[in-house]
């Protein structure tokens, strides 16, 4: 029987859907982070279920390496919990990837059905349009970084490599105003500090910098406006997100401008504002693809009516009501809502459009009237956790009402898997395609294409 803080020479036969090597002992399997399959590595237990025969390791050595290992290239990694990958090969990153979609799918929801390869991006390092950064303390200096894995301790970084080349003078110069004006970072522990996040979107050259802070009263705005100025060569706004409460949300409920500058830029075809609430895929290229795959599956014309459930800005549907097609978008933030407004004005396609602003289980039934005679299309592209049960259920229950598509964007296999075994009232239509948006982490982005039974 395994016990805890047993070392154990393990021999990695599959990796699991966080990116960690998975082996077998004395009928326990082994879950062992930053091993990969083929590798022969010594280990030690960390903690044992001995009830479910799962145990948790933590590598202690590489004894025999596979050929897909290679050499990482964060210094950081394995410490500050944003990559699973950085040690594999990408080639081989995107087979698990794949592997592990079809496994998830076939156990969760018992759907074998062709998937494609994933789509990869053009590049597995500096793809990152956005960058949420967290305030901590280091040898009493103000530092950034991201939180360790599983804990809300903050790793203290100079650059991320997933970034641009904006990320390294761009942690050095809010660090050198914060500690110039020993400002304090906010600790969960004694609920006290003044930063909590720094939180960057980078489009086309222009840049949407917020300070998250306990309060709008932060000292030296100028000096922070005169380092900007040199990171972004003055391509920016800058902006104080309000943040006093306790739980772990990052933006604030109100926001206060410190610097506002024309921010139009073209995404894709769409002129668009990029400001703090605007919601963007954080890989530029394979949102590209993502949306031309989606696109095709809507086939836009005048007749369309493309309704989607989780819009953000509504930059989903700008192509659809270019092409003459009629567009819903439901967002449950106030500020996304008023963004969408503002860009479907200035893409001259206000006509075609409808936003709503609410929860997207409680606006659907409303909007069934407006189905009939039309080619429908409902789009989701929810949060991490998925769709609620009572989304499903009502899905389901149109679809036996109403001839509608249902395309199913996912940024996580397994809330993916666990819906679209829910939605029983749909099939998928195959091929099921894996996109790459998240490069050298675990995460995948799948487009799912559905149809009621």
């Amino acid at each position: 029987m395994i016990q805890p803080y047993a070392y154990l020479e393990l021999k990695i036969d599959d990796v699991g859907m966080e990116g960690e090597g998975i082996a077998h002992a004395e009928e326990y399997t082994v879950f062992v982070p930053f091993a990969l399959p083929g590798e022969t590595v010594r280990a030690q237990t960390v903690t044992v279920n001995h009830r479910k025969r799962i145990a948790f390791a933590r590598p202690i050595k590489i004894l025999s390496a596979s050929p897909d290992r290679v050499k990482p290239a964060c210094p950081a990694f394995g410490v500050c919990g944003g990559c699973d990958y950085m040690h594999a090969d990408y080639a081989a990153e995107l087979k698990f990837k794949r592997q592990n979609l079809a496994s998830i799918l076939k156990k969760n929801a018992g759907l074998d059905t062709d998937i494609s390869d994933v789509v990869p991006s053009d590049n597995p390092l500096g793809y990152r349009n956005k960058a949420q950064l967290v305030f901590g303390e280091k040898d009493g200096k103000t530092v950034l970084g991201f939180y360790r894995e599983r804990t809300r301790t903050v790793k203290a970084l100079a650059d991320c490599p997933l970034h641009g080349a904006w990320m390294r003078p761009l942690i050095s110069a809010v660090t050198d105003w914060a500690n110039r004006n020993k400002l304090s970072a906010y600790s969960s522990d004694t609920r006290s500090g003044l930063l909590r996040h720094l939180v960057v979107r980078v489009l086309d050259g222009f840049a949407s910098v917020t300070i998250v802070a306990t309060s709008f009263s932060i000292p030296d705005t100028d000096g922070l406006v005169a380092a900007l100025d040199k990171v972004f060569d003055e391509r920016y706004s800058l902006g104080i997100s309000e943040n006093s409460s306790s739980g772990g949300k990052i933006m604030g409920d109100g926001y206060r401008y410190v610097l506002k500058r024309a921010s139009d830029i073209v995404v894709d075809g769409v002129l668009v504002e990029v400001g703090p609430y605007s919601f963007f895929q954080v890989n530029d290229h394979i949102r590209k693809r993502v949306y031309e795959r989606l696109i095709g599956m809507v086939s836009p014309c005048e007749n369309t009516l493309f309704v989607d459930l989780y819009a953000g800005i509504g930059l989903t549907g700008i192509p659809i009501a270019k092409a003459g097609g009629r567009v819903i978008n439901v967002e449950i933030v106030p500020e996304a809502v008023r963004d969408a407004d503002k860009l479907y004005a200035a893409n001259g396609v206000s006509d075609k459009v409808k936003n709503i602003a609410g929860d997207a289980a409680d606006v659907l039934p409303r909007l069934i009237p407006e189905f009939s005679g039309r080619d429908v299309t409902v789009y989701i592209d929810p949060p991490r956790k998925g769709i609620s049960s009572d989304m499903a259920k009502l899905l389901n229950t149109l679809a036996a009402e109403s001839d509608f598509k249902l395309i199913y964007l996912s940024c996580n296999p397994a809330t993916l898997s666990r819906d679209l075994k829910l939605l029983e009232a749909f099939k998928v239509v195959p091929p099921v395609i894996p996109f790459d948006m998240f490069p050298r982490t675990a995460n995948l982005e799948t487009l799912v294409y559905l149809q009621g039974k």
